[in-house]
């Protein structure tokens, strides 16, 4: 329904009218949605009369991004665009042989992941992700994996997280999460103090009679996820949903969290000790008002900066970042790009540096998504692959704790259910 409804916010954006107003007035109160849709309304009359300064959009460099409405993504003649267009920007990209779905690479470069589209059953590879053995088959489709710094493998399906302390050959239960189909999100939602605490986010759409189902809840462990705490103070200061990511911050020696669905704000601890943690009183809100941005759907870090993208779909979207976690500079993500959130974020370690890649995966008519990244922390971005979200998805597959020299990505082609993994490593 949430989805429903923001594609009505695009109706009464786009001035194509509600044809029900009062309906459409109740639905916005009651699936809280009226904060979001005043702010989408300020930011596309701020587009709209051009009271966005120049400098306030995202810079693209002048390279043209790779079409996938042109050519086929499963044909000879896509294969030889794709690799003379990665080495071109001096990348190399092979097809990854095997059709995985979700990844995360370890500190040995060993990867734990699942296929599509069995993803049910859990594999492990220690040759570049070439040859795989099987390790476990669970019960609901693996939704994310993690990997702790003493090397647990934690799966988490819908309502559950599974651990294993040796290396996948075993599996049990660790977590029962806040509804049978909540999970935590690939990338984002789980992550590790450098005291080895353990957080979890959880992340669930579920509709009760009267209204979404209260999920932000926060669980702790202190034990490698032997033992968890739960915190609902999320739900007490007034979340309606969800959390859409955990993640601890080297550079700021904080853990930032952002909840969605109502409020969507970002929250950062003032200290990254256990019991401080677990104290709802050292959180602490960076955004008081759904306009001044929060919600993220994405994070990156890189040496200097922290990286958000933005969750408004169908509204106006932005790369936000910030150096000292005080101060947040935004980017408005231009059209025909600005419709879609920022999904997901993952860096990359290069020859030259590091690369920040990101994909905006939605579009409307009119609109397109977008596969892109950067080489200079966000200054200006490259565009690589163009396409619309009716006839194509693309993903970012891979995780692990720090950057990796290799990056994976999905295309699935929807009009024949085609679907490639490509591996993308520096020449």
């Amino acid at each position: 329904m949430g989805r429903a409804l923001t594609k009505r916010h695009f109706s009464l954006i786009e001035r194509k009218g509600v044809k029900n107003p009062l309906p459409f007035v109740y639905d916005i109160y009651k699936y809280g949605k009226a904060r979001e849709l005043v702010s989408f309304l300020v930011w596309e009359l701020f587009h709209k009369l051009r009271l966005f300064p120049k400098e306030k959009y995202l810079e693209f460099n002048d390279s043209a991004p790779l079409s996938l409405e042109q050519v086929r993504s499963n044909g000879s003649d896509f294969n030889e665009r794709i690799d003379q267009f990665f080495r071109s920007r001096g990348l190399s990209i092979i097809n990854a042989g095997l059709n995985w779905k979700r990844m995360f690479i370890n500190d040995n470069g060993e990867i734990f992941g699942c296929l599509y589209p069995n993803d049910t059953d859990l594999y492990k590879s220690t040759v570049n992700g070439e040859f795989i053995s099987f390790i476990n088959r669970f019960p609901e489709r693996i939704k994310s994996i993690f990997i702790s710094s003493q090397n647990t493998v934690f799966v988490c399906v819908k309502g559950t997280v599974f651990k294993s302390t040796d290396s996948g050959r075993i599996f049990k239960k660790s977590l029962d999460l806040g509804s049978s189909e909540s999970f935590f999100r690939h990338n984002n939602a789980m992550t590790e103090t450098p005291s080895r605490v353990l957080i979890i986010g959880e992340y669930g759409n579920v509709w009760d009679k009267n209204g979404w189902r209260k999920l932000a809840y926060l669980y702790f462990s202190s034990d490698d996820g032997e033992t968890w705490e739960k915190s609902d103070f999320l739900i007490k200061a007034g979340t309606n949903k969800h959390i859409h990511l955990v993640k601890y911050s080297k550079l700021f020696d904080k853990i930032l969290m952002a909840d969605g669905d109502n409020k969507k704000k970002l929250w950062v601890s003032d200290s990254v000790n256990s019991s401080d943690l677990r104290n709802p009183n050292r959180w602490k809100p960076v955004n008081q008002f759904h306009i001044q941005m929060g919600g993220y759907t994405s994070v990156v870090e890189d040496d200097d900066k922290v990286l958000f993208g933005t969750d408004y779909q169908n509204g106006t979207n932005f790369i936000v970042e910030t150096t000292d976690c005080v101060k947040f500079n935004s980017k408005v993500v231009p059209d025909p790009y600005r419709r879609s959130p920022i999904d997901n974020m993952v860096l990359r370690k290069s020859k030259n540096g590091k690369e920040i890649w990101a994909v905006l995966p939605y579009s409307t008519p009119g609109t397109k998504s977008l596969l892109m990244y950067t080489e200079n922390g966000g200054k200006s971005w490259n565009k690589v692959l163009e396409y619309s979200s009716a006839t194509h998805n693309v993903w970012l597959i891979n995780s692990s704790n720090d950057a990796t020299h290799e990056l994976y990505f999905a295309i699935k082609n929807l009009r024949n259910d085609d679907r490639v993994v490509y591996k993308i490593t520096d020449l």
